[in-house]
């Protein structure tokens, strides 16, 4: 019994001496080791992977993609990045997507980038009200007409949803072709360029959309008052 008291004693002696339920919290110091800095601070600089997590404005929009058959799903992450993008700074100039050599440049270039996002938007914002709305109603429809006339309600949120994003883009446009420089960004000058002439003109195609929107659910609930006879 005494042998057995003597191993439990030492054996408890040897145990951490740890208060329980104590959260231990691991001190980094600083370079002069004056004073405790977070890890994040104390991990050197060329670690925090800069590179590979997304920072910067032009890092979400390299993290939008759309596949051959996509679903909503895919649009609505799409659409999370770019609204994220917005919210986020520039690179600096000299790791901007193209070559920058000038202020005027470098304005352009954010310019360009607004109005092409918000035409991003835009045009996620319709694939999702398409996706929700009926090209043409049938009479046999009839047999589920209070479920179409939902469906085609929120496709017109969707379709109001793009409103705010074409107007930006077109704002974004204008002040873009105030700089009387062009940039490597080919596509989006080209955008640009067709916005500032009428060529794309996004609130005529949406405003024809919700018109025969608005058609079809009156068709419907035509439909639907005559199958409660």
């Amino acid at each position: 019994m005494r042998r057995f008291t003597f191993i439990l004693l030492v054996t408890i002696s040897l145990l951490p001496s740890v208060s329980s339920g104590e959260n231990y919290q691991y001190q980094y110091f600083n370079r002069d080791k004056d004073k405790y800095v977070p890890f994040s601070d104390y991990i050197p600089q060329i670690r925090r992977h800069n590179y590979t997590v997304p920072h910067f404005l032009e890092d979400y929009y390299l993290l939008y993609g759309m596949k051959q058959y996509y679903d909503e799903n895919s649009l609505r992450m799409n659409i999370l990045r770019m609204k994220t993008a917005l919210e986020c700074n520039f690179r600096h100039p000299s790791n901007a997507l193209i070559k920058i050599s000038t202020e005027d440049e470098y304005l352009k270039y954010r310019n360009l980038f607004f109005m092409h996002i918000h035409m991003l938007l835009c045009r996620d914002y319709l694939k999702i009200a398409l996706r929700y709305d009926k090209r043409k109603i049938y009479f046999y429809d009839a047999d589920q007409a209070k479920m179409l006339s939902d469906s085609l309600e929120a496709a017109k949120l969707y379709y109001k949803d793009a409103f705010p994003h074409w107007y930006e883009a077109k704002k974004y446009a204008e002040q873009a072709s105030k700089i009387k420089v062009t940039t490597d960004l080919g596509y989006m000058e080209t955008e640009r360029f067709r916005i500032i002439k009428g060529d794309l003109d996004m609130e005529k195609i949406i405003k024809r959309d919700l018109a025969s929107l608005d058609k079809k659910i009156a068709q419907l609930k035509s439909m639907e008052s005559q199958n409660s006879r």
